[in-house]
């Protein structure tokens, strides 16, 4: 069910040009631009930085009242001009704020007119996606950036033989390391984009580039119209995108896959390499599988029955909603920030009986936690007060994690992701029961 509050209270999620960062970032030479007021470009290079650990750079026009009231064309094309100057970009990836859309800025025939009137222009690709946040959360920006990158710059050329691999929800860049090593292993010849893997989880440097090193390669991101399938790895339960488009456009088939986390979702992917591939699973991985069976196992003493409560981004909680079932405890609530239909069909088909929340803020989480008895929190940092005034234990995962050390190694995908968050779930548990005087 949708919320029905008429206010949001500390809301589940965070805005559309955050996610739209995440995907810029994760492409070589690119440098987010945000076409709003100074404020939102601040906030979240700080926000992401504090969860990442890494600089975060992000550009913006500094629209101001005047640019408000006749319009933000010229802070629009000054800002391009000097983030050319300044960071040298192949990529700028125009992210639009509340203030821009607000006032009905044409920001796709401003960056036309800039490329037809500037020099500057000439080799740098421009990419602009509409990412009010009144609109929807950051995974819809996160979705809309990566569809507006192929729509940009995917070209049809001669078949390359390769599988798209794009990564359709927001994941840690141990994840997506992961996703390398697994495509890797199979011997599959592979696009994977974004690529976060470098560009937000660098190694310590004696001078800092104006861009980060790493991410998708251009020619790679153009490619894309040239492969022979698209594997969208946390798409499951998202309107259409990148994948969707390019099956449109260039009739390459497209699998939409949820995110590797528990054993069914973990197998429905490597199903699916199997087939791509033609290879069985690399003995390695069947061994990880059985070593997250013995895991659940272990385990299922302590988390069997457990009643819990799972929130953050859609296919992230879906995952973990299944493994929850898998070792027989029980979900109580099941909540996204997003409105998305599909997210509310798709968890209550996996746990039955649930409170299925979109649109959730943590005032209502934490109602529902006091009311359902629950015993373990799990999602991102921002539920931590509702863990501390209910005396309930949190597992901190996902984005974002503001806290605690670690998210950029946070590895919850695969065999071995699923194995960490069983152990996780289960040593927070147990924790929290040794805290109680005996």
């Amino acid at each position: 069910m949708i919320s029905k509050s008429l206010a949001t209270v500390n809301p589940c999620s965070m805005c559309m040009p955050m996610g739209s960062v995440l995907v810029f970032r994760g492409i070589e030479g690119c440098m987010p631009l945000f076409h709003g007021s100074q404020g939102c470009s601040t906030y979240m290079r700080l926000y992401l930085a504090h969860h990442f650990r890494e600089p975060v750079d992000i550009a913006s026009t500094a629209l101001n009242e005047k640019g408000a009231v006749y319009g933000g064309s010229a802070n629009l094309m000054q800002g391009l001009r000097n983030v050319i100057k300044g960071y040298n970009p192949k990529v700028i990836g125009i992210a639009t704020t509340c203030l821009a859309e607000t006032i009905g800025d044409d920001v796709p025939q401003i960056v036309r007119e800039f490329q037809a009137q500037e020099p500057l222009a000439k080799d740098v690709v421009i990419v602009p996606v509409s990412t009010p946040s009144y609109a929807a959360s950051h995974e819809v920006g996160y979705r809309v950036a990566l569809k507006g990158l192929v729509q940009t710059m995917a070209a049809k050329s001669k078949p390359n033989g390769r599988i798209n691999m794009l990564v359709g929800s927001i994941i840690s860049p141990a994840d997506v390391r992961f996703l390398r090593r697994l495509f890797d292993d199979w011997g599959l010849g592979y696009i994977l984009m974004p690529d976060i893997s470098e560009t937000l989880d660098a190694t310590l440097s004696s001078d800092l580039p104006p861009i980060p090193k790493g991410g998708t390669p251009l020619e790679d991101v153009r490619d894309t119209a040239n492969s022979r399938a698209t594997l969208t790895i946390g798409g499951w339960v998202q309107e259409p995108g990148a994948g969707d488009y390019l099956e449109k456009e260039f009739h390459i088939p497209h699998v939409a896959l949820p995110l590797p986390i528990s054993l069914e979702f973990s197998d429905r992917l490597a199903a699916a390499l199997e087939e791509q591939s033609g290879m069985p699973m690399p003995e390695s991985y069947e061994r990880q599988r059985g070593r997250l069976l013995d895991t659940m196992v272990d385990a299922h003493k302590v988390l069997a029955d457990v009643r819990t409560a799972v929130y953050g981004d859609t296919e992230m909680v879906l995952g973990i909603t299944r493994i929850m079932m898998e070792l027989g405890m029980n979900p109580q609530i099941v909540a996204t920030g997003a409105a998305n239909p599909a997210f509310a069909e798709k968890a209550a088909e996996i746990a039955p009986g649930s409170k299925v929340s979109m649109g959730a803020d943590f005032l209502q989480i934490a109602e529902e936690a006091k009311s359902r008895d629950i015993e373990l929190l799990v999602g991102p940092f921002t539920g931590r007060r509702v863990a501390r005034e209910g005396n309930i234990p949190l597992l901190r995962v996902g984005l974002p994690n503001h806290d605690r050390f670690g998210a950029s190694h946070q590895l919850l995908l695969g065999y071995e992701g699923s194995m960490n968050l069983v152990e996780g779930m289960a040593n927070v548990l147990l924790e929290s029961r040794e805290r109680v005087p005996a």
